[in-house]
């Protein structure tokens, strides 16, 4: 079924979604995350040591993987998933790196996803949020509600651009975040992991009610 939605105007029309693009970060609002001399290291020795051969998943890992993994370690009660399955109705997909809300049991399994990644491979960025408008769709079924928000991010590793699925919108920002101002990227992550958390929280709360014995 996959192969019918060739453009992000296909999947719009295929579930009756609308699409717009709107400022839904405060950029000049975020707080620029401090972080260890180590971790700039890191991304500066990556950036510097690319090549033609390996560009595939390059940027993914040793780009990607650093700053999504960076922002995780402050956000205990969410998981970070690399290229897990999901499925809904007949679409079976597989994100690059995928956020879900925790199990209550501690148990790492994909309980409520929450936010996903797409490497826009050779800058593809249409591609990318092709990619990205039908997992947040698949995200939504599997959470078996549209007010779940559904955040997404499509990136090179030197560009990274923000989006959602909000109830039956796909919002895409207007303007991208440059991994060359490093704490402010991260502070935009952190502004996303954020909200995750916080959907996690209510939800979690939610079904602690349910399982509470009486």
């Amino acid at each position: 079924m996959t192969h019918e939605f060739n453009t992000v105007e296909d999947i719009l029309e295929n579930f009756h979604l609308s699409f717009r693009f709107d400022r839904f970060i405060d950029y000049q609002a975020v707080r620029h995350l401090e972080t260890a001399d180590w971790f700039k290291e890191e991304i500066y020795f990556s950036l510097s040591n690319r090549g033609e051969d390996d560009k595939e998943f390059f940027a993914s890992e040793f780009i990607i993987v650093p700053f999504l993994k960076e922002t995780w370690k402050r956000h205990p009660r969410l998981n970070l998933f690399s290229h897990v399955q999901i499925k809904a109705d007949d679409l079976v997909l597989v994100p690059d790196y995928l956020v879900s809300s925790k199990s209550r049991t501690g148990y790492k399994i994909v309980k409520k996803p929450l936010l996903l990644t797409v490497e826009a491979k050779n800058e593809k960025f249409e591609e990318g949020w092709r990619k990205a408008l039908l997992q947040s769709v698949v995200c939504q079924k599997i959470n078996n509600t549209n007010r779940i928000p559904i955040l997404s991010i499509v990136s090179t590793g030197d560009v990274w651009q923000f989006g959602k699925l909000e109830e039956t919108s796909f919002i895409r920002h207007p303007l991208s975040a440059s991994v060359q101002d490093t704490e402010g990227l991260l502070g935009i992550l952190d502004v996303l992991f954020s909200e995750c958390e916080r959907n996690a929280s209510a939800d979690g709360q939610t079904d602690e009610r349910k399982e509470t014995p009486q």
